[in-house]
């Protein structure tokens, strides 16, 4: 029996480095830089993307639209953020000041925005 075991063991073995290497698109986006600094997404790359896909963004904060939820800019567009007062990490950010957002997409049909869970200045 312990024979068999370890012989479906070596022949699924191969199955799951295939799993492994394939990886979803937001994965690799983030970890092929070579040079460990983060690949950040655009504006316009953000809102294709999935429900609950992390992403880092790096542009202004353009205005405060009241509850927690902020205008973002890049070079590609706008998104909406929401950032909880715990996720700013004690920045004061000014509209010019240019920003890394680390986060997740939040879908509700169509329209996306970011789930904010750290701001760097």
């Amino acid at each position: 029996m312990k024979k068999i075991s370890v012989v479906a063991v070596l022949a699924l073995a191969p199955m799951f480095g295939a799993f492994a290497g394939s990886g979803i698109k937001n994965q690799n986006h983030m970890n092929n830089n070579t040079q460990k600094q983060p690949t950040y997404w655009s504006v316009m790359e953000v809102v294709e993307l999935p429900d609950n896909s992390p992403v880092v963004m790096r542009g202004r904060i353009r205005q405060n639209m009241g509850d927690e939820m902020f205008l973002f800019e890049d070079s590609s567009g706008t998104i909406m953020l929401e950032i909880d007062e715990e996720d700013w990490n004690g920045n004061t950010v000014r509209v010019d000041d240019v920003v890394t957002i680390y986060g997740t997409v939040d879908k509700s049909g169509r329209v996306a925005e970011i789930d904010v869970t750290s701001v760097e200045k």
